[in-house]
């Protein structure tokens, strides 16, 4: 005899970890979107740089102008490769989280079907440890990712400074930039 009200009951564990899971997964492709959108803006920037570089290559050279857009090119470059690494890590995460929908998924196929014969009920077990173990690396990678997420704005904001600084002691006529700090 099928035992209905203790199979539903067993089937809404692995429901809850699916919906656990749904939600991190809206929260990080919103974060990836992010992400993406701030690298094509930096491409942009990093077109219309390379565009007035090349323009300035065709006149009077402007040595301090040239300085400050293959020093801003540079910032643009290494911006581009920290964000670059930052998207990689969100998709990590994402793909353990669907891994681990899937195999929540199978799991309560494999809870359905345990009424039927009895080895369904270790393959659930498994999926299920299978899934959470899964969701828990989705988890440590996008935790790396947050890690992560101040170092291009640290990084931006220490080259402008450096930048600042140079022109301040270039302007104060010493030319030493140290001296400013």
């Amino acid at each position: 005899m099928l035992e209905t009200p203790r199979t539903i009951q067993s089937l809404v564990a692995p429901v809850v970890v699916i919906s656990a899971n749904g939600l991190l997964c809206l929260a990080l492709y919103n974060r990836l979107a992010a992400v993406v959108n701030r690298m094509r803006t930096l491409n942009k920037e990093r077109f219309d740089l390379l565009a007035d570089l090349s323009a300035e290559g065709c006149r009077e050279p402007d040595l301090p102008e040239r300085n400050r857009l293959e020093t801003r090119l540079h910032v643009l470059d290494e911006l581009g490769h920290q964000l670059f690494e930052r998207a990689r890590l969100i998709r990590d995460s994402l793909v353990c989280l669907l891994v681990a929908v899937l195999a929540m998924l199978a799991c309560s196929l494999a809870l359905g079907l345990e009424p039927l014969a009895p080895a369904f009920g270790l393959a659930a077990l498994a999926l299920f440890v299978v899934g959470i173990l899964v969701m828990m690396a989705g988890i440590v990678r996008a935790i790396q990712d947050l890690a992560a997420t101040l170092y291009p704005l640290r990084f931006e904001h220490d080259m402008i400074e450096a930048s600042q600084s140079e022109s301040n002691g270039t302007a104060s006529g010493n030319g030493n930039a140290t001296e400013t700090l």
